[in-house]
């Protein structure tokens, strides 16, 4: 076929396909007895599992409840939110990936069809945490979801705080003093639900009123906790200076039998400004400035703490996180006749270890300008709401390694015995003279370990140092000891702070009791 004739017979082509109008015929298929289908948009697809609420029933997890439409193996993630919407900004607190053989709370496949129970453990629990009071639980794996949304469940958690003053307080300061009603508005600004400034000035003065004090506080705990809607999560912290520590411990244990579900359900911390019982019974008492007018503070001291006799301040079973701060300053540390000490170590009765933090370096007292709880109120109240990360950072532990629990002394009965018993109960025995401990510290600091005999908390001495590395894990062995019950404490330094002089913190945790070849004669 030549050139022309193959022009010829495509134009006739193009002539064909044109209708009478000359444009182009438009062409649709035939779609006679083909099935019909519709277009399906991702928005409009059910999801296999659809979140229907969350909830926790003691903050050291969350459960969930949710319903598969069709078998998956489900994934969650755990965020605390300032609002019910996930976002960047929420911050992650947990996830759970179970496999396909994962059974729920009731025993049943995790990701079968149905409706479903299911317990997520959290590590770090549901601290108390005001500026972020919801806690959101996400399934798969999306980084935003509108409050509503089908793999979104949510609920909030209320706070209560609670600051309480100590003894001697002047009567006619009718609020309570004016550190104590300061923190309360620092409390309200970080977002605490509702705040008590416990005020029992009038009292305060009479030695021995203190522990009843307790029982009133608990009273007026459960009453703010009734007023929150029904089914509220309450977390409850509460802040005691000297003896007001004492009238909180009191508050807890009254609370133990009485605590609404909400409560029961909320986290529970306790914090200690430079806790102190009036009772001479207790170690760690104070410093006076000698002479005859040092004489005569630390007579009228005693004398009124004989009468008074205190129980000591402690953290009660079921607390979730307890703190103290604390000085053993001199009495000539900012001109002092006489200065009380808090009295630490503290009897802990939790699950929860205690986080110790000295604050002798930074020239605290015990009250007045200087007093430990102006420097709470100044440098960790207003950080409340998001956690205190300084103290967070600064948080020492430690424990013997490879050591196992004393068997109490068996036959013997009487208070005598049950204080050897709960001593025993607390001792752990090493096969080896040269002991070692570890744990954690703020990332670069020097840890010190102090050793002394058991039978006298009076005597300690150091023992060395090591440094924690860069994930804050540190370690120390002692050389050998010889045959014998002790007991061991350890402090970090951390250098940045130790330049700032009202930052000058020192974290101190006790390490415990050991025995090492073998347990001695009690």
């Amino acid at each position: 076929m030549n050139a022309c004739r193959f022009l010829h017979i495509f134009r006739a082509f193009l002539l064909s396909a044109r209708g009478p109008d000359r444009r182009p015929r438009s062409w649709s298929p035939d779609l006679t007895g083909l099935e019909r289908r519709i277009a399906l948009s991702a928005a409009s697809i059910a999801p296999p599992l659809t979140m229907l609420s969350a909830t926790t029933a003691d903050s050291k997890g969350v459960t969930v409840t949710y319903r598969v439409d069709s078998p998956t193996t489900p994934t969650f993630r755990v965020f605390r939110s300032a609002d019910q919407d996930l976002d960047a900004g929420d911050s992650l607190l947990g996830s759970l990936a179970p496999r396909a053989t994962t059974l729920d709370d009731a025993g049943h496949p995790a990701g079968s069809v149905g409706t479903h129970t299911l317990t997520i453990p959290l590590p770090g629990g549901l601290p108390i945490g005001p500026r972020q009071p919801y806690v959101l639980v996400v399934s798969g794996d999306a980084t935003t979801a509108p409050a509503g949304s089908a793999d979104l469940a949510s609920f909030r958690k209320y706070t209560i705080g609670v600051v309480t003053h100590g003894a001697l307080i002047n009567a006619s300061w009718k609020n309570g003093p004016p550190w104590q009603l300061q923190t309360a508005k620092i409390l309200q600004r970080e977002g605490f639900d509702a705040v008590i400034p416990f005020n029992w000035a009038y009292v305060s003065s009479q030695p021995g009123k203190a522990p009843a004090q307790g029982v009133r506080l608990a009273g007026k705990i459960l009453d703010i906790a009734e007023s929150f809607p029904a089914g509220s999560v309450i977390d409850l912290q509460l802040i005691g200076h000297s003896e007001g520590a004492v009238v909180n411990t009191q508050a807890i244990v009254a609370l133990e039998g009485s605590m609404t579900p909400g409560l029961r359900a909320g986290y529970l911390e306790e914090t200690m400004l430079d806790p102190h019982a009036a009772s001479n019974n207790i170690p760690g008492q104070a410093s006076d400035s000698g002479g005859l007018v040092g004489g005569i503070a630390r007579q009228v001291v005693r004398d009124y703490q004989r009468r008074a006799n205190d129980p000591p301040a402690y953290v009660p079973a079921g607390v979730d996180a307890a703190q103290v701060f604390y000085q053993h300053s001199k009495a000539s540390v900012h001109n002092q006749i006489y200065n009380l000490w808090g009295q630490v170590p503290v009897a802990n009765f939790s699950d929860a270890p205690i986080a110790y933090y000295n604050l002798t370096a930074a020239g605290a007292i015990h009250s007045g300008k200087y007093g430990v709880s102006l420097w709470y109120r100044n440098f960790v109240a207003p950080t409340l709401g998001e956690q205190s990360p300084l103290v967070r950072e600064l948080t020492l532990t430690g424990s013997v390694e490879d050591a196992t629990p004393m068997a109490a002394n068996a036959g013997r009965t009487g208070p005598l015995a049950a204080r050897r018993a709960a001593a025993w109960a607390t001792t752990r025995a090493v096969a080896t003279n040269a002991v070692t401990f570890s744990g954690t510290a703020a990332p670069g600091s020097q840890v010190r370990v102090y050793i002394g005999p058991a039978a006298n908390p009076s005597t300690i001495a150091p023992a060395g140092r090591t440094a924690a590395d860069a994930s804050g894990r540190w370690t120390f062995t002692t050389h050998d000891l010889a045959g014998g019950t002790y007991r061991a404490v350890a402090m970090s330094y951390s250098r940045p702070l130790q330049s700032r002089p009202g930052l000058a913190i020192v974290p101190m945790t006790p390490l415990g009791r050991f025995t090492v070849s073998g347990r001695p004669r009690a």
